[in-house]
C-alpha cells in the first residue's frame, strides 16, 4: 500500500490555486492590473495577456484552476483508494513538468517572468516535494 498525502501536500495545493485565482480574474477582465515586486524580472500583464497564455483561445489560468483542482481531489481520495494513490503520483508528475514548461516558456519568450505564474510553481513544487514518499511507492 502506498503512503498517503500528507497535510502539506494538500495546503500547496490549495495554495498554487490561491496564486491562480488573481490571473484568472485579470484574464477574464475582472481585474486590470496584477501587481508585481518592484525591479524588472516581473511582467504579468504582458505575460499572462499574451497569445502563449491562451491555448485554443481559454486563458491558461482557467485551465490551471481545472488541472490543480483535479489534482486536490485525487490526494483527498488518495487518502482512501490505492487507484486515487496512483493517477496522483502520475498527476503530481505532470504537474511539475508543466509548472517547469511554462516556467522556461516565459523566460525563452519573453525574458520576463509572471511573479504569480512563478508562485503557482513554487507551490507545484512544494506539492512534488511533499508527495515525494506517495511518489517514491507508486513508482517502485
Amino acid at each position: 500500500m502506498s503512503d498517503k498525502p500528507n497535510n502539506a501536500l494538500l495546503v500547496a495545493n490549495a495554495a498554487a490555486i490561491a496564486t491562480l485565482l488573481p490571473v484568472a480574474a485579470h484574464q477574464l477582465g475582472l481585474l486590470r492590473h496584477l501587481p508585481d515586486p518592484p525591479g524588472a524580472l516581473f511582467d504579468s500583464d504582458q505575460i499572462t495577456e499574451s497569445k502563449a497564455a491562451h491555448p485554443l483561445g481559454i486563458p491558461d489560468s482557467l485551465l490551471g484552476l481545472g488541472s490543480y483542482n483535479v489534482t486536490l481531489g485525487l490526494a483527498i481520495l488518495a487518502r482512501k483508494s490505492p487507484l486515487a494513490a496512483k493517477l496522483l503520483a502520475a498527476k503530481l508528475i505532470a504537474d511539475g513538468g508543466l509548472a517547469s514548461f511554462n516556467m522556461v516558456r516565459q523566460v525563452v519568450s519573453f525574458r520576463k517572468l509572471c511573479s504569480w505564474c512563478t508562485g503557482t510553481a513554487l507551490c507545484t513544487y512544494a506539492m512534488l516535494y511533499a508527495g515525494r514518499k506517495l511518489l517514491k511507492s507508486e513508482l517502485e
